[in-house]
């Protein structure tokens, strides 16, 4: 049995290092493109409420109300709210941001839809990701729809079969490097990872773990939620295969 519990380093990895070596690559043109995606995934009409949980910094909420969406953002952190709610002032819309943990969203039927994109779940035990799921289902009005976006389980795979049961990604900025190195518990369903840090010669270590879903289970997760349907498809809304970059799922409250 593998003795490692799920833990997030939360405050490591997503600080001056995140906007370092990560913040570049998320581009205005891919958050547009993303909320493009969100809008045709979700089926989600044009002046709806919408729920992002989480927000992080925004990037999809304020051009999502720059669409005519009346949004609300939440997110754990406060510095990421800041960043949101800023942009949000320079691109002119107004989007509720709040400080809300995803352990402790307590929204009912409040929205017409909600988003969970960038492989924002998963990173508690079973228990609380169901309780998790839960809340989603109680934040929505009834016909409501959830859009969660995953990481493919089987994305990974031949990577880890091929390189000492580990799949390691590395980015380079300048001379500093990023290093991801990620051990999948195949009796789990999760990914251990450690992120290092190579930065102005300083070496930094965090830790988290992500929970990786096959369709069948994640669709009985969505049931027992008490979703009244819910699908499974790739990122571009077709079939999900396992050659599929993304795992998304959306359900109908």
């Amino acid at each position: 049995m593998n003795p490692r519990q799920p833990h997030v380093d939360w405050d490591s990895l997503f600080g001056d290092d995140y906007d370092h070596f990560d913040l570049p690559d998320l581009t205005p043109e891919l958050s547009a493109k993303e909320a493009s995606d969100m809008i045709r995934l979700g089926g989600f009409e044009p002046g709806t409420t919408l729920l992002d949980a989480p927000c992080g910094h925004g990037r999809h909420a304020n051009v999502l109300a720059s669409r005519g969406y009346t949004v609300t953002g939440i997110d754990r952190d406060e510095r990421f709210l800041s960043m949101a709610a800023e942009e949000a002032r320079q691109m002119g819309v107004d989007v509720e941001y709040r400080h809300v943990d995803l352990r402790e969203m307590s929204f009912d039927a409040e929205f017409d839809g909600a988003v969970s994109w960038y492989s924002s779940f998963g990173y508690f035990d079973d228990e609380t990701d169901r309780d998790i799921l839960r809340r989603y289902r109680r934040a929505l009005r009834p016909g409501g729809r959830f859009l969660l976006d995953m990481h493919s389980p089987y994305r990974h795979i031949p990577s880890v079969l091929a390189n000492h049961e580990m799949h390691v990604d590395v980015l380079r900025r300048g001379a500093d490097m990023a290093i991801d190195i990620q051990e999948l518990d195949a009796v789990a369903s999760r990914y251990y990872a450690e992120k290092i840090t190579i930065r102005d010669e300083k070496v930094e270590r965090a830790h988290y773990s992500v929970r990786m879903f096959n369709a069948p289970e994640i669709l009985d997760w969505f049931r027992t939620a008490g979703f009244a349907a819910a699908r499974v498809m790739d990122e571009r809304g077709g079939t999900f295969t396992v050659g599929s970059r993304r795992l998304v799922v959306l359900g109908t409250a």
